[in-house]
């Protein structure tokens, strides 16, 4: 799909170049979480939270590229196959808004870029030089495997998991929070080569099913 480009590439990378922190979230320390109890089967946690149908979350995100980072605040919206990804700089600076489904991905950025891709991993390494397998990372932010690609797990002693590698990626996971029925991460960091993401998840939500229409990513 072709682009709308207003200002070129250049101003998409300027538009994470005020982004640019040193990396770690010192800053967004999760609080103590409450005590979870028995850990659920893994296959059986698998299964159900790679079925949820809508979910949303808020937090802070570090990405290391080779020897550049990033960092700033970070809204996902999930609805099936439509998401919603708004990465904010700090002070509110170097917006980046990724909007995408089965038809293709648009990234829209603060100073008035736009552009389209057939997927969020092409557009990102295209204009911003972020090689990230956003769709692995929808299930990855949730502490599951990606469906239909081979992976291992790594357990705790509570039974919970608590890593897992998939697609030369490797994941781990710190804490869990009790959302509605399920467990899901607190803390995330992603890791393949250079390129290292960490996650601070500050609030989850599991949407209603049903609730608005799966292109209203607005949440």
């Amino acid at each position: 799909m072709r682009g709308r480009d207003r200002p070129g590439p250049g101003s998409a990378r300027a538009a994470c170049g005020a982004l640019v922190l040193v990396l770690g979230l010192a800053g967004c320390a999760a609080p103590r979480l409450p005590a979870l109890g028995p850990a659920p089967p893994a296959a059986a946690h698998i299964r159900a939270v790679q079925a949820i149908p809508g979910w949303s979350l808020a937090g802070r995100i570090g990405l290391r590229v080779d020897d550049r980072a990033w960092s700033g605040s970070l809204r996902w919206t999930q609805r099936g196959a439509h998401y919603r990804i708004r990465f904010v700089g700090p002070l509110g600076q170097g917006a980046l808004d990724l909007q995408g489904g089965p038809g293709g991905v648009e990234l829209r950025t603060s100073s008035g870029g736009r552009y389209r891709a057939a997927t969020a991993a092409v557009l990102l390494e295209r204009h911003l030089g972020w090689r990230l397998p956003v769709r692995a990372l929808a299930y990855w932010v949730r502490g599951v495997p990606e469906p239909g690609r081979a992976y291992r797990l790594r357990l705790g002693p509570d039974g919970r998991i608590r890593g897992l590698t998939q697609a030369g990626w490797t994941l781990a996971i710190a804490g869990y929070r009790r959302v509605d029925r399920f467990e899901l991460p607190a803390r995330i960091e992603a890791r393949r080569g250079t390129t290292r993401v960490r996650l601070a998840v500050g609030r989850w939500r599991v949407l209603p099913v049903g609730d608005g229409a799966s292109h209203d990513l607005s949440d």
